[in-house]
Order: structure tokens, then sequence, then C-alpha cells
């Protein structure tokens, strides 16, 4: 039987026993607290539920929970006949001139540091090797250096690789990758992102993918947070967590606090950054990259689909989006009013740690590179909605993440399955869990944090417009008319959507000739 069947069949055996004895140990549970302890099960779950899993450097011991839930320290169910036979399993990793960004990390790590992160990755790889008796390894830098020869070549030497995702075009039209939406794999489970699949697929064909080992592209992610010690200064008797369950975290909500909470410290009537004893304190520090994450906040984007499924085509958002000239008009008046300071990235960091401003915008991985900062206390938050009446929020993805593709020279296609499934649902069981709960214990500074750190992750944005140069020229407008304060968007729209399409249309024929590879 499918194993994808065999998966689903398990699933829901254990999610009705689950309901059935939560529902006789508790007559009076209603319906939203139930749906709330099967969500949170396994991440909670106490000692007096589980028993404890130890891995050490010589031995990997490996125990079934008592809860019924799984945990990530036990086959997953479905695959417990799987035995790689002793296979080792070698990814090719890429290296960004940042060394922030070069991800060997996310696949392969050599020791444990009690680094949370780090920690979790190498558990995963030791569960994985003990589950299914297979050897995981990366080529830190393979990318670059021997992985597109060894694919040309077909020697199947390696089984996935990594790039970043600015590299999406080239490597869907290379032919060299398997277009994933025909493997033996269950796409819709929650370890595959599946606002990753919906945004980059095309015409029923995707050939990259981002999941739950995908650490770089989860600090890729283009969020907010605030200095906790600003903040309450001035709203103690507002949570603004709760705005953002609420969904009253708006742009509105935003400029009143930046307003209310900027003081021209040096009298000179302007306001600015500054690192002296007189610094001014602003509401907002950023830079002109926090102009595309209001863009996309507002629910507006640069490429769109016929529709929302992997069957649906590419096409030009630009000249379809009724509120998109409403929304300019709002982020010029937001981008410019006094205490919203666009400037350079160091600034941004320093402004935060100060305590010189209450709100910054950044990706998600700066809040770790501030973890030492003394004294300071920070909190999460997604960027804020353009109205109540979106359907939620919506937090873009920089060009720095990462996606994985696998290559045609790796022919074992069922082996290829079955180990992209379990590399993909260990991780969402470990490694994305300790993501999170770091920003919880030692990157933010309260437990929210971690609630917005998962909203944020389930809402990103991967506009293929942004991701895959269609949309350059929009995409640097729009910084454009805030900067110049005059809304030009349907002119513009009118002028670019038109490149837009093109290119949209060559891509998509590409895609249309090459052979899928099965």
């Amino acid at each position: 039987m499918n194993k994808k069947i065999i998966s689903l069949i398990i699933s829901i055996i254990m999610v009705i026993s689950v309901l059935l004895f939560a529902v006789s140990c508790n007559p009076s549970t209603d319906k939203e607290t139930t749906a709330t302890q099967k969500q949170t099960t396994a991440e909670t779950t106490t000692a007096a539920q589980q028993t404890e899993t130890t891995v050490t450097e010589e031995e990997t011991t490996v125990e079934e929970t008592t809860s019924g839930e799984p945990t990530g320290y036990e086959k997953m169910a479905g695959y417990e006949d799987v035995d790689f036979g002793g296979k080792t399993f070698l990814i090719a990793s890429y290296n960004y001139t940042d060394e922030d960004w070069a991800n060997a990390t996310e696949f392969w790590v050599e020791d444990i540091t009690n680094d949370a992160v780090n920690d979790a990755v190498y558990d995963r790889n030791r569960m994985m090797q003990t589950l299914y008796n297979c050897k995981i390894e990366v080529d830190s830098g393979g990318w670059d250096n021997g992985f597109n020869a060894s694919v040309a070549a077909g020697d199947g030497k390696y089984i996935l690789g990594s790039t970043a995702s600015y590299g999406i075009t080239g490597c869907s039209k290379s032919g060299n990758y398997y277009n994933l939406l025909k493997l033996d794999v269950d796409w819709t489970q929650p370890w595959w992102d599946q606002n990753y699949i919906l945004d980059s697929s095309t015409d029923g064909k995707l050939f990259a993918m981002v999941g739950d080992w995908s650490i770089h592209t989860m600090s890729a992610t283009w969020i907010m947070f605030y200095n906790k010690d600003v903040y309450e200064s001035k709203f103690s008797d507002t949570d603004i967590y709760q705005l953002v369950r609420d969904k009253k975290w708006t742009m509105d909500a935003m400029a009143d606090m930046i307003d209310k909470v900027k003081n021209d410290a040096n009298g000179d009537s302007v306001y600015e950054f500054s690192e002296g004893a007189d610094a001014d304190t602003v509401g907002m520090m950023t830079t002109a990259h926090n102009d595309r994450g209001l863009y996309f906040a507002a629910g507006l984007r640069y490429v769109t689909k016929t529709e929302n499924t992997t069957d649906g085509s590419f096409v030009t958002a630009l000249t379809n989006q009724p509120t998109a000239n409403d929304v300019i008009d709002r982020l010029i008046e937001l981008c410019n009013m006094p205490g919203y300071i666009s400037g350079g990235y160091t600034n941004v960091q320093k402004a935060i740690q100060n305590g010189t401003t209450l709100f910054a915008g950044e990706v998600l991985d700066v809040l770790r590179r501030m973890a030492g900062a003394e004294n300071l206390r920070v909190g999460v938050l997604p960027h804020p909605l353009y109205s109540e009446d979106q359907s939620g929020y919506h937090c873009y993805v920089n060009n720095q993440a990462s996606i994985v593709v696998a290559p045609t020279s790796y022919s074992d296609m069922e082996t290829l399955a079955d180990f992209f499934t379990l590399f993909a649902y260990h991780s969402s069981k470990i490694v994305r869990k300790a993501f999170i709960n770091t920003y919880k214990y030692s990157y933010a500074s309260d437990e929210d944090s971690a609630e917005m750190v998962d909203l944020i992750l389930n809402c990103r944005v991967y506009d293929v417009g942004y991701l895959n140069g269609f949309s350059t020229s929009m995409d640097g407008y729009v910084s454009t008319m805030i900067s110049n304060k005059k809304n030009q968007y349907a002119k513009a729209s009118q002028s670019f959507s038109a490149k837009d399409t093109t290119a949209i249309e060559e891509f998509r024929a590409a895609l249309d000739a090459i052979d899928d590879n099965y």
C-alpha cells in the first residue's frame, strides 16, 4: 500500500484516539480547548507524559512516548518499515558571501554545543541515522564546488542540493532537477512550507522546496521587533500581542504608537538616529527594504496566480489590485512621519539595543545577533495589517533564504522521496520546535514571542516577482514613490506590468519545454 495512504490512515486513528481520550477524561472540555490541546501536545508534553529519550555520542536510545503523540524521536507513522541499508546521503550546501547565511548547518553539525538549534540539528541526524539505518553528510560549499558538475555527469553522488532563493530561476530552467510535485510525496503535510509551494509553483511544476529544516529561510523572514522598556514607558496598559491576536495590529495602530513615543531630546525639531547622550527617541528604525515588507503586509503582490493551487499559472498582479493606490498613499504617509527613520543595517541594531527606538524592522536573524546584548528586552511582531478586513498577516522572505532541489542524477526516486519526507518530518518535530523555543527562552524576553514567531513562520510570503527577479523595476519603484512622497502607482503599474508579463511568460515557456524526468 502507498506509504502516504498508510500514513494518513494511521494519523486519522491517532487523532481519533486522542479525541476520545480527551473527552472521556474531561466531558466539560469545549471544542476550542480540545483543538488547542491537539495542536500543542507534541510541543508541550510534560516529563510525566513522556519517557526520556537519550542521545549520546556512543549510542542513540529511542523509546516510545506514553502520550501517543509523536515527538520526532520515533519512526514516522507509515514509515516503520523503512531501512536505508546503511546508505550515505550527501547534501550539497552553498556558501553565501555573508557567513551568517552559509547554510551547511541546516543539514549537519559536528557536535553538541549547548546551542539549542545546533543541538536539534545534531539530534535530528542522530535519530534518523539510528531509526532508518543511514548516514547523513553535508558537502559544505558543495553547491559552488562540484555539485553542478556531479549532476551534469549523472554520477548520483548527491541526493539533495541547497542554494539561495534568488537562484531559483536558473535552477528551475536548467532541466537538472526533478519536478518535485511528481515525486511520491505528500506535499500537503505541514512540514513542507505550504505558502512556498503555492507561491512558487506554476502550471503543475515546482523545482525547489522549503521545509522545517530551513533554518536560514526562517531567519530570513522580515519581521518587526520592539524594545520592551521603551514600549512599557508609554503603553503599559496595552498588550501588543493581544492586538496581534485580535487583528487590531494595523498600520494605524503602529503610526499612533510611533507618534506618541517620539522624543526630540536635543530640541532641534529633527528626529534622527544618534548614539549621543542627547539622542532622540524615535518610533521606528529600519532600512529601505522595510518598504517592501509593508507593501506585502498590506496583501499586495508583484506576481500572483490564476488560481491558488499548484496548477495555477503565474501572472502579474500589478494591474489587478484595487487597494494598491490607497495602500501606497498610506505607506507614503506612514514612512515619512516624524519618528520613522530609514537608515543603515547597523543603525537598526544599535537603536533597538540603545533604547532609542520603539520598533525596528529587519530579518528575524537580527534577534539572534543581539542575543548577548546586556539588559536588552525585546519582543517579536509580524508586520502590521493595512486593514482589519485582511484575511491575515503577511511577512515576506528575503532572498537570502535557502531552497532545496533534488538532482535528476539521483535516480532512485523511491529512496529520494522517503529520505526527503523523513528529513522534513523529523525536522518539524525537532528543529523547528527548537528554533521557536530559542526565541522564547534566549533571544526575546517573553513567552508570547514564541507564539508570534510561529504565527510569522505560517504567514510567510514568497513573491516570485521579487525572488525570481520578474518585478525588479516595480520593486525599486515602490521605495522611490515613498521617498519622493509621490504616488504614481497607477501609471507605474501599467508601464511595468507589460515588462513583467514578458518575463513571466518566458519563464513559463522554459519550464514547459523541460522534460519532467520521470
